[in-house]
Order: structure tokens, then sequence, then C-alpha cells
């Protein structure tokens, strides 16, 4: 256990010095859907090239050879098996994206890995729609938590935002969220967000004035952590958990954000029929239901899992505890 610690913690470093050279380079990099990655990818890879840019290297995943990257940075890298060598080229096992000026250290491409730490479109919409939610909001909160953080660009986003030093906690069940949250964090410098490992509230104390999740809502024949949301409501059982068990965690004029796909079939749109239900039962809360994109991950539909499903939306559902 010590070897493991010292060797994530040895990680850490060369990671943190891997953001503080690209933020020196003003390096940016805004990351795109797997298949249109892929697309760009095989378009790059056919070309013939004189040297890698570092977009080439940390954004695209792209192979490199050692003269196209700094010297000291590249014998960091490899001396904490952080580059693979494949076919006489050099592999990043990591990607680097930028949001709000800030860089967030994620998985490589492709996230095949049950693991794997994603950041993409959803990651900007996400904070994107809180950031338009909390704005509108006139009380500020004191303790918040992000469920299912990833890489916590959402919190770090938020406490930009607000200042003030709220409390904010980030959970993720994968040990591998939390340390790329924990570099994230640290490289942009905020100390009063709290990593966690947890399943959704089970290792969290006391309640809170903020809940907000992107929670995994597809079903994942890998079952890979960032992508599988149960099998229960078509992929969308740990978006309706993250409502049952947030409810629960919110103090008085508490607030809960959820953003979500769903599913609509012939027959209608099991989530929100579900959430109605529910509702039903908790007469001390307002809420609201938003449809923000109609048509998301069309190509999931050719899965035998989805062979009833017409489509996959977008959707916003903001919760308040009445004060």
């Amino acid at each position: 256990m010590n070897q493991i610690l010292e060797i994530q913690n040895s990680q850490q470093q060369a990671l943190l010095y891997l953001l503080a050279f690209l933020k020196e380079q003003d390096y940016h990099f805004t990351t795109i859907t797997p298949l249109s990655h892929q697309r760009i990818l095989d378009r790059k890879k056919n070309e013939t090239y004189k040297h890698r840019t570092l977009q080439d290297i940390f954004g695209w995943n792209l192979g490199f050879k050692k003269t196209d990257l700094d010297p000291v940075l590249f014998e960091l890298l490899q001396e904490h098996q952080l580059l693979q060598l494949q076919q006489g080229q050099y592999l990043s096992q990591v990607r680097v994206s930028s949001l709000d000026n800030e860089l967030f250290i994620h998985s490589a491409f492709p996230t095949t890995q049950q693991d794997a730490v994603f950041f993409g479109p959803d990651t900007y919409r996400f904070v994107y729609h809180l950031k338009q939610y909390l704005a509108t909001q006139p009380r500020p909160f004191k303790r918040a938590v992000e469920i299912c953080c990833g890489t916590s660009a959402a919190a770090i986003s938020l406490a930009r935002q607000f200042p003030d030093n709220n409390e904010i906690m980030v959970a993720d069940l994968n040990p591998k969220a939390l340390l790329y949250s924990q570099i994230n964090i640290s490289f942009a410098g905020l100390n009063h967000i709290h990593p966690v490992q947890s399943n959704l509230f089970s290792n969290l104390e006391g309640n809170f004035d903020l809940i907000f999740a992107n929670p995994p809502y597809l079903i994942d024949a890998d079952q890979r952590q960032y992508r599988h949301g149960g099998n229960k409501l078509d992929g969308c059982d740990l978006s309706f958990r993250i409502i049952k068990e947030g409810l629960q965690r919110l103090n008085s004029g508490g607030r809960l954000f959820l953003y979500t796909g769903v599913t609509v079939t012939g027959h209608g749109n099991l989530f929100l029929q579900h959430l109605k239900d529910f509702m039903q039962q908790h007469q001390n809360i307002i809420w609201s239901y938003e449809e923000i994109d109609p048509d998301i991950f069309g190509e999931e539909l050719e899965q035998p899992a989805y062979q009833h499903v017409e489509r996959i939306a977008l959707a916003l559902i903001k919760i308040e505890v009445r004060a």
C-alpha cells in the first residue's frame, strides 16, 4: 500500500509539472466527442509531419518522437510511466483539456479502460448550465458537493465563480478520478475543495446547500464507470438514485442540480414518468425538468440495449427544498 501511495504521489508531482509547463506555453485544447476525435485522429495519422505540437501530443493523443517534446518534460514523464512506446512512437498516457482558462488532466484516448476518467462535450455543457443556473439564485451556498465528479471541472469552475471560501466536496467511486481531481484542484490552487471516495453519498457526512451532478447515464456493455448508469431506466438508474438520496441530504433552502441523458421511446419518457411519480410524495419542494437537447449519442441506438429507444435527450433537473 505504501509503495502504491509513493507511486501515486510521484506521478502527481510529474503531472503537476506537466500542467505548469503547458500553462507556460499558453496551451489550449477543446475535447470533442470520441467519434469526432477518431475522425481527426485518422486524418492526422495519415499526414506526414516534421514535428508534433503540444496539442497533438496531449490533446489528440497522437504518437510522437522523443525530439518532439521538451527533453526535461520527456524524461520526467517517461520516468513516471506516463508515456507508452508503441510501434516506434511514444504516446501520452493522459490528456489535457482547457475550460474557462483552467487546464484539466484526464484519461488518454480512447477511454476504453474500466477506470477511465472522461472529459468532453458533456463537461462543457454541464459547467455552462450550472453556472447559468447559480447566477440566478439569490442565496450563495456554504457547503456543496459534486457527485460523480470525474475531473472535478465543475467544482473548480464553481469555486472560481464563488471565491468566498465556501466548502466544496467532490465525490467519486473511481480512485483514478479522485487522483486526477486532486491534481486539477492542486494546480488550480483551491484548498477548499475536498475529494472523497464515495459511492454517491455513502461516505459523505452532513447535509448540503447545493448538490450538483453529471453522472453516467448510458447502458454500457463494458460497464465503464464514466459511462454506465445502470441497466434500469435505460441507463438512468444512477441519476434517479442521486435525486432520491440527494433529497435526504439537502438543507432547508438547499438545491439539487442534475444534468443527465434520458431515453424517449414510443411509450414516452420513462425517467420523467418515474420522476413525476416520485415528486408527488414530496410536498416541500419546488422542481423543474427541462430538455435542453433532443438528440444525442445517436450511434447508441444501434446497440442491442437501445432497440426500443427512439432518441436520447439531455435534460436538466432542478430541485429546491422550501425554506
